[in-house]
């Protein structure tokens, strides 16, 4: 008690040691409120990639080469082995204490391809085609003809297009006569008595010359879509509807469709919008300039997939707003000069008049894309595009999650070339068929779809018409069985409210060695992929940033307190003499970091305390959406416990006392004759 009382009076007698104190009560601030932040991304990114599908974890099978993951990194999908007998897992799954829902999925890239503006233009052409005859569908075919004849003319201009096609000679010089058919009157004349036999000549001989059009990738996760819409309460439908039970289909992620399948000027004016609605000018920013700029070198695009009839009601709008006459391209490019003062009133112009008469997505519900797998053999899978989806509340449009796409898990598997139980089947019967009976059905079941390939054979003289067997085309339409009775690769668990995931997970692996079914399971971490990962990183950084920050309060600290000890050579000195133990002395020098340490870090906890419970109490509000997936939502919420928070006292006060170590060594080491000379000198 004498060496308390005897430290507290030397701390109030000497102010200067007080600066010890305010980096204790710095460091305890920071450290917290540090704390607090990264606990609050790690709860926040744990519960958006919960409820976006990744569940609380994963169930895979044990003996694959790879983990399971929802949101796959640069090298792709991970190689998965199929689960056993899936049906029944999933009904062992469920009688799980603790599980909530369990949800198949298949995670996996494709890629589309993305037509020129030709094609978009016979595609308009040919729907007008297919009305019946009137006299308003005639004057629309005349106009659309018109357009497209000024179109070829400038593709017969393009000098180099055969160098960009790769072609042969004797595919550029066919491609030179079908280019050369089409700026014949005969052929307008062709066109307008037997539309659409011109438009398939169009298509099949001049559409390719104009390019090859843009490969769109879509990273998808396969699932029952009616029942992931059920298991993850943040699924939201943006346009169109979920497709019926028993439907095969596509849901593309909305950030996904705004930002890659709409008109590039749209996207660029997009990107503008958000960035001036947080704050940005454009007369500050060179990279919003560089926007603007881009947006006008969009517009050949633009202005060669519109028809003639768009076209013309597009000018009338541009003429209008710029208060003069002039050519659509000038018009477009006066209209894209945009600035901080016009840029409101262009955007709302822009989407309340302009976007209606332009081709503002590529695809839209109801149509079809052809997916290509890109680590399968199969050559394509067409799908219906029902709508779009998003996962509401985790970054709008700019979210790494709502660019993932969804499909039904039956034209998942068509796409990853694995075959179906039927399949498998077929497989079997032709593998008796050629005495490879000996078989093991896992053998069987790598075996691939027949490739077609080019080989040169010796010409014949026909016999006849050649009977060609009809091909197989994909279902529109599946079965409850083989929807889950075909191969699955991976299940998300959700568990209850009230459950311990990681014992949940615990049971399931031991419930299934038990019943000789080889499983494995991923927490929520692992299955987020790299972008968990910046959960991690924030740890990492406030180690980092703790580290220094203690290595800093050390040196401060240690400095103030070896120069005050110094100075009290001299009291030291009469202490001993008077017969104080040099081990008292050195008990009150280190009394004196610990009461400094304690007190500063102790304030610096309650203020740390005030702002996270009194000013923080209902979140930060974040409205950047890039960061909204990491937070959990638009609000960050800091958490920091009361074992966390002492903690950081305990490890402030022990850096404190650490510093305080040195200076009362050497301050007790003094031996009091040389105390006592200092102290007359």
């Amino acid at each position: 008690m004498t060496l308390l009382s005897f430290a507290l009076q030397s701390v109030v007698a000497r102010p200067r040691s007080w600066v010890v104190a305010l980096l204790a009560l710095g460091s305890a601030l920071l450290l917290a409120l540090g704390l607090a932040m990264v606990a609050g991304i790690s709860e926040g990114t744990q519960r958006s990639v919960i409820e976006s599908g990744a569940g609380h974890f994963l169930v895979y099978n044990s003996q694959s080469a790879e983990k399971a993951v929802v949101v796959t990194g640069p090298t792709g999908a991970p190689v998965l082995t199929p689960l056993p007998d899936y049906p029944s897992l999933e009904t062992r799954l469920r009688q799980t204490p603790g599980v909530q829902d369990v949800v198949p999925l298949e995670v996996g890239m494709a890629a589309t391809f993305r037509g020129n503006y030709l094609d978009d233009k016979l595609s308009t052409a040919r729907a007008v085609a297919r009305q019946p005859p009137s006299p308003e569908r005639d004057a629309r075919l005349t106009r659309l003809a018109t357009d497209l004849e000024r179109t070829l003319r400038d593709v017969a201009r393009d000098a180099d297009r055969q160098t960009e096609a790769f072609l042969t000679a004797d595919e550029a010089r066919m491609d030179r006569a079908a280019l050369e058919e089409t700026t014949k009157p005969a052929f307008w004349e062709r066109f307008r008595a037997e539309p659409l036999v011109a438009l398939e000549y169009l298509e099949n001989h001049v559409a390719r010359q104009v390019g090859e059009g843009e490969s769109i990738d879509i990273e998808y996760l396969g699932s029952d879509l009616s029942q992931f819409a059920r298991a993850f309460p943040r699924f939201e439908m943006v346009t169109g509807t979920l497709p019926p039970e028993g439907h095969r289909g596509l849901l593309l992620g909305h950030g996904l469709y705004e930002q890659r399948f709409k008109l590039p000027v749209a996207a660029r004016l997009d990107e503008l919008k958000r960035e001036l609605d947080r704050g940005a000018l454009l007369a500050e920013d060179e990279r919003l300039r560089t926007l603007v700029e881009r947006a006008s070198a969009e517009l050949p695009d633009l202005l060669a997939r519109v028809d003639a009839e768009r076209s013309d009601a597009a000018r009338a709008v541009l003429e209008r707003v710029l208060g003069h006459a002039g050519e659509p391209e000038a018009l477009w490019r006066e209209f894209l000069k945009l600035d901080d003062g016009n840029f409101a009133a262009r955007h709302q112009v822009f989407y309340a008049e302009l976007a209606p008469l332009l081709p503002l997505y590529r695809v839209k519900p109801g149509d079809t894309v052809v997916l290509k797998g890109l680590d399968s053999l199969v050559n394509g899978v067409p799908l219906k595009v029902w709508g779009t989806y998003r996962f509401r509340g985790l970054g709008g449009d700019t979210s790494r999650v709502n660019t993932l796409s969804l499909m039904d898990l039956v034209s998942a598997r068509y796409l990853s070339g694995r075959l179906s139980p039927d399949m498998v089947e077929e497989a079997k019967r032709d593998a008796q068929s050629l005495g490879l009976d000996f078989l093991s059905e896992a053998e069987v079941d790598q075996l691939k779809p027949a490739t077609v390939v080019e080989v040169e054979t010796v010409p014949t003289r026909a016999t006849g018409i050649p009977d060609f067997p009809r091909a197989r085309a994909w279902p529109d339409t599946f079965s409850s069985t083989e929807l889950r009775g075909g191969s699955v690769l991976q299940a998300a668990v959700v568990v209850a409210r009230d459950a311990d995931p990681v014992r949940v997970a615990e049971v399931v692996v031991r419930e299934g060695t038990g019943a000789s079914a080889p499983l494995a399971t991923v927490d929520w971490e692992a299955a987020g992929g790299f972008i968990s990962g910046v959960v991690g990183m924030t740890r990492v950084v406030l180690l980092a940033f703790s580290v220094m920050l203690c290595l800093f309060v050390v040196l401060v600290s240690a400095g103030t307190l070896l120069l005050l000890a110094q100075e009290r050579v001299g009291e030291v000195g009469t202490m001993r003499a008077v017969g104080m133990q040099r081990r008292d002395v050195f008990g009150s020098l280190l009394m004196e970091g610990l009461l400094l340490g304690g007190l500063g870090a102790g304030v610096g906890m309650a203020l740390s305390a005030l702002l996270l419970f009194g000013s923080m109490g209902d979140g930060i509000l974040v409205t950047d959406e890039a960061l909204q997936f990491f937070m959990g939502g638009p609000v960050l919420m800091p958490r920091l416990s009361w074992g966390q928070g002492l903690g950081v006292w305990l490890g402030v006060v022990a850096v404190v006392v650490v510093a305080s170590l040195v200076p009362a060594w050497r301050g007790s080491a003094v031996p009091p004759a040389v105390a006592m000379r200092k102290r007359e000198d």
